[in-house]
């Protein structure tokens, strides 16, 4: 009796991670304002954050999560999404402290918060390595290696907030992806170990308002959204219905937002996950806010042509500088 509640336990599970990847990914999300461009522009409404020369030539990056085929989960479901999307707020950032006279490839590295992770193989662009070298967010070369602070920047974003229990600790057998207390206090460390402490904030909110996002991108401020997916089926084991994504731009007047997704690229599908390691490589997707939200108590709005069956925004990490 005990052996058949098990194998029933596993099935019911393994279901529920099925409906899970198809309500995440088994489409393209909806976009909404496929004509928006990629600007800062008071007569449409939209804000998007700014582009810089040395390295986010088209504003926030869109790194990709499929990088390399070791970064799933034990349950085999593309699990990158948080340190993807962290990866592309840190890029960011380090873009617009760094010589906007420098190329990628000049051997230069300006400031600490992305530092040169010597990817293997030949720099690219090239020809020097350094920082914003296209390779030096992920080299498919380098194994993730539980336990281990190794790789490049996707991957050492990846033990910084332990996902996948990549720093090796003990944790349930089904455990994946990144804990909300995990992501704020590995975003953290990172600033501490980049000598950045003082000069960034990291602030978790839950239940985050539109318009509370609105107007800290609007400053110019890093931000990733932890989504729900409004799927039933998978509604009672949240550990695995979330998705990380990164705000790349706003519209508050007419209520969209624009998204650096990690998995998804409804405006740009062409590109391949590697191509998208180039920082001009991007798919801001757009999206229509719906503020009746089916969860309240967890979410004030929702993406309704998000996936399947939407999404909700249930916090939202935002990184400021002092």
């Amino acid at each position: 009796m005990k052996k058949q509640i098990k194998i029933s336990f596993t099935i019911i599970i393994l279901l529920t991670l099925i409906s899970a990847t198809i309500s995440a990914y088994g489409i393209k999300g909806e976009n909404s304002n496929p004509g928006e461009a990629h600007q800062q522009n008071n007569e449409t409404g939209w804000y998007y954050l700014p582009s810089y020369s040395n390295y986010a030539p088209n504003g926030l990056p869109d790194f990709d999560q499929r990088g390399q085929n070791d970064w799933k989960s034990r349950i085999i479901l593309w699990s990158y999404c948080a340190p993807t999307s962290l990866a592309d707020i840190f890029w960011w950032f380090d873009s617009k402290n760094s010589d906007l006279n420098g190329t990628p490839g000049d051997g230069k590295d300006d400031f600490p918060l992305v530092r040169d992770y010597n990817a293997p193989g030949v720099p690219n662009p090239g020809p020097y390595s350094d920082d914003h070298n296209f390779n030096n967010v992920n080299s498919r070369e380098t194994p993730s290696k539980k336990g281990e602070l190794s790789g490049e920047l996707i991957e050492r974003i990846a033990w910084y907030i332990n996902h996948n229990n990549k720093q090796g600790k003990l944790r349930f057998f089904f455990w994946g992806g990144t804990k909300t207390y995990d992501m704020k206090k590995g975003v953290q460390r990172w600033l501490e170990d980049s000598g950045l402490e003082n000069k960034y904030n990291v602030e978790q909110q839950s239940k985050p308002s539109f318009s509370y996002i609105c107007q800290k991108l609007r400053g110019d401020l890093g931000i990733v959204l932890l989504l729900r997916f409004n799927n039933p089926f998978i509604r009672f084991y949240p550990m695995f219905c979330g998705h990380y994504v990164a705000v790349a731009g706003v519209n508050q007047r007419d209520g969209y937002i624009a998204l650096s997704d990690p998995f998804l690229n409804t405006v740009n599908p062409d590109p391949t996950p590697l191509e998208h390691n180039n920082p001009s490589v991007v798919s801001h997707d757009v999206y229509k806010i719906d503020s009746t939200s089916p969860r309240m108590l967890r979410a004030s709005w929702w993406l309704p042509g998000y996936s399947y069956t939407g999404a909700y925004a249930t916090y939202a990490f935002v990184i400021s500088e002092v």
